[in-house]
């Protein structure tokens, strides 16, 4: 949403809107989690280690790059296949 604005009052906003969504109703998110248990680890928590931590970090791996791959790239080929053959026929 910030890319498709010059405004930033709307960027401003946006990004506003979407750390509430992200932390004010408790969502999961690999970076803000990934904070909580390094913290935990630091503060000495029982049950808190990088060692459990890191299969989790592999699920997010994972799961970040089908959801890139399919979600956004995938979108992104399907959305500018009209502009590629524009492209295309323009060169030939």
């Amino acid at each position: 949403m910030q890319n498709g604005t010059d405004d930033d009052v709307a960027r401003i906003v946006a990004a506003v809107a979407i750390a509430f969504v992200i932390v004010g109703t408790g969502l999961l998110h690999s970076v803000l989690d990934t904070l909580v248990v390094f913290v935990a680890v630091h503060a000495g928590e029982p049950g808190a280690s990088l060692g459990a931590w890191l299969p989790w970090f592999g699920w997010v791996v994972l799961g970040n790059m089908v959801g890139g791959l399919l979600l956004t790239t995938l979108l992104r080929v399907v959305r500018s296949r009209e502009r590629l053959m524009q492209w295309r026929h323009a060169d030939t």
